[in-house]
């Protein structure tokens, strides 16, 4: 497939990964049934323990509280803190150290990238570390054309510093990318930055609130890359 457009008209992309991407709630609570042998229900709950204490560490980190670290220990983090609490076993522990290198892709991912990558600059922009974004890409078939890690940046989203990485990511001359993410959180950060805002509905992501506003709303990626064309399109 010929790219439909070569040059400064070619417009930019930034998508999130963790959520928008990938079914990170859902994969950990499947991957924790797997391994502990535990039920669903018990298994979410473990899942919801494990990123709210990502989540809480993250926001310490964005408040300097504590000093950065990588997302993948983060996770090493809260699996400890479940085997501490009896949550997990040790064993199961250790045999989950990798789950987010393993998270599944929503049905439109790989095709919605595939396309986009064809037509526009895609630009992965995540919480997620250099190694899980590695093993992310190496084990889903995802691919883009430059990713940025929290871990690049020495903080989280939703600090501006991360915003900035993309910024200074964009080939010369193209337009302010536009910020693909299914939180709503995530895009007002984003524009707040100086990023251009796409959002794209998740079963797990942070929905708009009334008053949001943003340049592009998809269903899937598929929709925005039609939409991405047609805007292409309208400024040849």
């Amino acid at each position: 497939m010929q790219p439909a457009t070569n040059g400064p008209t070619r417009p930019t992309v930034v998508i999130d990964v963790l959520g928008t991407l990938v079914d990170q709630t859902g994969s950990l609570e499947r991957r924790v049934a797997e391994v502990a042998g535990i039920e669903g229900v018990v298994a979410a709950d473990v899942a919801r323990r494990w990123l709210g204490h990502v989540g809480e560490q993250e926001r310490a980190i964005v408040e300097r509280r504590r000093a950065f670290a990588p997302s993948h220990e983060l996770d090493a983090e809260a699996l400890d803190v479940l085997v501490r609490e009896r949550f997990l076993s040790p064993d199961a522990a250790a045999e989950l150290t990798d789950a987010s290198e393993w998270l599944l892709p929503w049905p439109d991912t790989v095709a919605g990238l595939d396309l986009l990558s064809a037509d526009v600059t895609v630009l992965a922009l995540s919480n997620a570390s250099r190694r899980v974004l590695a093993g992310l890409s190496a084990n889903t078939g995802m691919r883009w054309h430059q990713a940025f890690s929290a871990e690049d940046a020495g903080t989280y989203k939703p600090a501006p510093q991360i915003y900035a990485l993309a910024l200074a990511g964009a080939p010369t001359g193209a337009a302010a990318p536009f910020m693909v993410a299914a939180h709503a959180w995530d895009l007002r950060a984003a524009a707040a930055a100086g990023l251009r805002t796409a959002y794209v509905p998740r079963a797990d992501g942070d929905p708009a609130r009334p008053d949001d506003r943003f340049d592009l709303q998809a269903m899937t990626l598929l929709d925005l890359h039609a939409q991405l064309l047609d805007l292409i399109e309208s400024v040849q």
